[in-house]
């Protein structure tokens, strides 16, 4: 009783079954319910059936009527009075984000993926019981908004809140559920003000400073761009103009000081592998050496006596050929470079900047070097000198801005010195052995991997020992001398933050001559950008032509200053908009840290992976460094008597169930992109637009104009290869139920989307196959509820224990791709599975058809929602869901309900099917096995079987010997007889 009392419960979902009562214990007793417990209040609508929204004339689902129905529905329930979280509410919490759009003003099918996949995991969560935070804005800053308001002389802010519109509207067409009353917009006054406030903090915190710095400068977009908006051939990624090297005031974040932690904290985190991979690799963590080579001879007056150089092979140490320096090195310069070698190194290292030498990371170079004349010591060979190189693949801001060359030992030196005629030292490290010698042998000209050094005079007493060995004893005699020791260097870089453009939101600095860089006051916040300001794409930050806005008086000592010209990179507005969202209207703090850290961190995190270095990065950052200084998290709320002590407890259960230190995302999910079937002129390899393009009979296209087979391809949808798809026009066709279950099926999200559109007509007639079940199950009334079935479950018949077995291994299916492996296609195949087994029953009066149907349509629910919200609806108005004891309210709503829950026990087989071998080889099956009999069991029955009278008996009839049993449970019986 108290298994089935469970079952009653929870099988179907909470406030679902009817509770054991007299109404239940009546209808158990009488096989139904009686007319006055089926009967409904007068005011219940006339039962409508599904076939109602079909045309009678084409057999087409009225899509636009059907789902305008349950918007106007959605639209008119009111929105939620947001309260302080309990602390139970705090344990169910589930917070599902989705990388917020730029307000482009369309959205394209990438968009309907993403937005559909984070739909579906809301809407499932709810039904699981969650409390779901579900919340959407627009990450509206930025040069496309700029560049799109000059290009159509209208005011960035007109153009973005336009497209916000719009797109808000396109969202809503494809059935989407968010938390609109967290809606914000990160060009909004009330938004970058809190974005003001946290570089502020940082400012106060000693995590922002201000220097001159070497940036990619754009000179049509005249703004800064980042290494990898840079192409290979040095252009910008965006106007294609030859990119230049340019000293400019820049304001940095040292993220740097976070390397370590941002390192750490990967491993805790549930995200795809590859892009934990792309994080480390990113902050590049690296172990060695960092070794002082002193100027020989000394530069009178200079900042250092020697140059500093970091390295991760100081068993190499003794094969250094050159060392090279960054071309804004401070020795490159007049005062210190010998006079005959001035002038040429100077020209040579202006080039290197100016970016004429070729190349948008230069980092990535290797050929481009100049004498500079000077030399250095060996760090533990004073009497060799090293010659000094400016080279242009070394960065002033990576490491010191110095490295040595070991041509001998590395691709990119070995090339330097044969392109700039540097002297090859010999090789100071080989092989271990013979054999790893034959494996080092490759196409590289030079060994690079760990060995043996050399038993050679240059590496006198390290001769013989191991890389490891040698590396620890090389770091320990310089440090003894002070001319080397051990550090820990990164690959990761201090966040550039400044652009030179006008749509972002202003720094919140003052330049004053007297008082340095000022932070505007709290209370002048927010910064707003000027109105009525000239845009022209030309000239450097139209902020500085803002005289009005640009002078002001200084917060210090009252003196005439200015306001800093430069706007925030839009990755500060996206790196902390999913804490805004938590407590998206307060007026006086950029969150309240009670709200933030009972919902903090986020559960789910769903967007594109080109995202996986840069944004999440820098949202860790700043995440972690809100959380560090006790903006929010458990520390924050752990000395406020305003809050109970039940939901500190709750709030510090959430920051240590997943995520932690600050850690703002749990899990991640990286959508595939969705690519588009592409045809080229198998001629000249052009792009066809799909009207140069004929399909004939057989599906086979051709070419019109030559009648040749077209080359097909699916490649990223893009308007020069013909291949978009609007989702608009989709929509149109075939309904927003359809398009989502389509897009969902096609591939697991993870993965590259093949666009087909013909196919999508095969979820039109799946949603018709699960109208008519409907239809089929209002027309045949369940004899009795599902919990007196339940109850009396050994009486069933073996389609009855079936169709129960077919829902339950739907539930597991769906439920474990919904909530473990995000596989919604493998989700929707175990939908159409049961939908195609239940379309078989025969006795369709049997509760667990009943059972099995409203099991389905709840499953299907989150990703075709207005065909749920209808297909739940048609049930409730009908008897069906009297009749199989369900709970029913009028007007309830498929998404009040609860999931249904496994129940492990219907996964067992019904029968089992049993091959008979005798002496191996197959002679005849058992069908309709009881499962699990065990193997003396099955050859006592196969032993009474017609066919064994041959092969199991002697001619008189006496049994033969059993030599051996081979049982395979539920499979085949081996009988070796002699």
């Amino acid at each position: 009783m108290l298994r089935l009392h469970r079952l009653r419960h929870h099988a179907v979902g909470r406030h679902v079954l009817a509770p054991c009562s007299a109404l239940t214990r009546n209808a158990c007793a009488h096989g139904t319910f009686t007319a006055r417990q089926l009967s409904t209040s007068s005011a219940r609508l006339a039962q409508v059936k599904f076939a109602h929204w079909i045309d009678k004339e084409t057999g087409k689902l009225d899509t636009a009527k059907l789902e305008t129905k349950w918007k106007t529905r959605w639209a008119e329930a009111k929105p939620p009075v947001r309260k302080p979280l309990t602390a139970a509410e705090i344990d169910r919490l589930f917070y599902v984000l989705v990388m917020f759009p730029y307000p482009s003003g369309v959205l394209h099918m990438g968009h309907v993926r993403v937005y559909t996949i984070s739909d579906v995991l809301t809407r499932f969560h709810r039904m699981r019981g969650k409390h779901v935070v579900s919340p959407m804005g627009w990450d509206a800053f930025g040069l496309p908004a700029e560049n799109a308001a000059i290009e159509r002389s209208i005011a960035p802010a007109q153009w973005t809140q336009q497209n916000i519109a719009t797109m808000k509207d396109q969202l809503s067409r494809i059935l989407t559920d968010f938390d609109w009353d967290r809606e914000l917009a990160t060009c909004d006054p009330a938004y970058y003000k809190w974005t003001q406030h946290i570089f502020l903090q940082l400012f106060k915190n000693d995590m922002v400073y201000r220097k001159d710095a070497v940036v990619n400068w754009d000179p049509i977009d005249q703004t800064v761009l980042a290494n990898e908006q840079v192409d290979k051939d040095g252009r910008s990624w965006r106007s294609g103009a030859v990119v230049e090297q340019r000293k400019l005031k820049q304001w940095f974040a040292r993220i740097t000081r976070y390397a370590q932690d941002l390192l750490d904290d990967l491993d805790a985190l549930n995200w795809p592998d590859h892009v934990k991979s792309m994080q480390a690799n990113w902050i590049g963590r690296s172990e060695g050496a960092e070794f002082e080579f002193a100027l020989d001879p000394p530069i009178p007056d200079a900042q250092s006596k020697a140059i500093s150089v970091f390295t991760s092979r100081a068993d190499t140490l003794f094969g250094v050929s050159y060392l090279a320096i960054a071309p804004d090195h401070w020795l490159v310069s007049a005062d210190h470079l010998p006079a005959e070698h001035a002038n040429h190194v100077l020209k040579r290292a202006q080039e290197m900047l100016s970016g004429s030498s070729g190349g948008g990371d230069r980092s990535q170079r290797t050929k481009d070097g100049v004498f500079t004349g000077l030399y250095v010591a060996h760090p533990l060979d004073s009497a060799r000198r090293v010659p000094v190189y400016v080279a242009d693949y070394v960065l002033s801001d990576y490491g010191t801005g110095a490295v040595m060359g070991v041509p001998a030992h590395d691709v990119r030196d070995h090339e330097f010195c044969q392109i700039n005629s540097v002297p090859v030292h010999i090789p100071v490290v080989e092989p271990e052995s013979s054999e790893f010698a034959e494996e080092s042998k490759s196409e590289l000209p030079v060994f690079t991997g760990q060995g043996v050094l050399r038993r050679i005079p240059e590496n006198g007493i390290y001769g013989g020992m191991r890389s490891a060995d040698a590396r620890t004893a090389i770091v320990a005699a310089a440090a003894a001398i002070g001319s080397g020791k051990s550090v820990v260097n990164y690959r990761l870089r201090d966040w550039l933050l400044s652009r030179q453009r006008f749509w972002g939101a202003p720094v919140p600095i003052i330049h004053c001559a007297s008082c340095g860089a000022v932070p505007v006051p709290e209370s002048d916040l927010p910064v707003e950008l000027p109105k009525n300001i000239e845009l022209s794409g030309r000239g450097g930050s139209p902020l500085a032509r803002a005289t009005e806005w640009l002078n002001c008086k200084c917060p210090s000592c009252s003196g005439p200053a200015t306001r800093d010209t430069d706007t925030l990179d839009t990755f500060v507005d996206s790196s902390w908009y999913f804490l805004r969202y938590t407590d998206a209207h307060n007026t006086q703090r950029p969150f309240d840290a009670m709200a933030a850290s009972s919902m903090m961190p986020v559960d789910i995190y769903i967007g594109g992976v080109e995202h996986a270095i840069l944004h999440l990065l820098y949202s860790r950052f700043i995440s972690k460094f809100l959380w560090k200084t006790r903006a929010y998290g458990a520390a924050a709320v752990e000395h406020d008597s305003s809050v109970s002590s039940e939901v500190k407890e709750a709030i510090a259960r959430r920051e240590t169930r997943g995520a932690r230190n600050g850690e703002p995302f749990t899990r991640l999910l990286t959508q595939g992109m969705v690519h588009g079937l592409t045809y080229k002129d198998p001629s000249s390899g052009r792009f066809l637009r799909s009207d140069e393009v004929q399909t004939e009979k057989g599906n086979v296209p051709r070419v019109i104009r030559t009648g040749e087979t077209p080359t097909m391809s699916f490649e990223k949808m893009s308007k020069s290869k013909y291949n978009g798809v609007d989702p608009g026009a989709t929509v149109d066709a075939y309904g927003a139920d359809a398009t989502r279950l389509h897009v969902l099926y096609l591939a697991p999200p993870q993965d590259v989307l093949e666009w087909d559109t013909q196919s999508i007509v095969g979820m039109q007639r799946w949603i018709l196959r699960l109208g008519r079940l409907v239809d089929t199950a209002c027309a045949s009334s369940a004899r009795e509820s599902i919990v007196c079935a339940l109850n009396a479950r050994n009486k069933w018949s073996k389609e009855a224990r079936e169709t129960y077995r077919h829902t339950h291994v739907a539930i597991q299916h769906a439920t474990e791709s919904l909530e473990a492996s995000f596989s919604l296609n493998t989700a929707i195949s175990a939908l159409i599975k049961l939908s195609n087994y239940l379309a078989t029953v025969k006795d369709c009066e049997h509760p667990t058809f009943g059972f099995g149907l409203v099991c389905l349509v709840k499953m299907v629910a989150p990703m075709a929602p207005s065909i749920g919200e209808e297909l739940w609806e048609i049930l409730s108005q009908s008897k069906c869901l009297h009749n199989l004891g369900l709970v029913d309210t009028p007007n309830s709503r498929i998404f009040a309900q609860s999931w249904p829950v496994l129940d492990a026990s219907a996964l067992k087989d019904v029968s089992a099917t049993v091959v008979v071998q005798i002496n191996g080889k197959v002679r005849f099956k058992l069908e309709d096995m009881v499962p699990d009999q065990d193997q003396s069991e099955l050859v006592q029955i196969a032993s009474t079987m017609p066919q064994a009278q041959k092969w199991m008996f002697e001619a008189t009839g006496q049994p033969k010997h059993i030599v051996k049993v081979i049982h395979v449970p539920n499979k085949l019986i081996n009988i070796i007889v002699k």
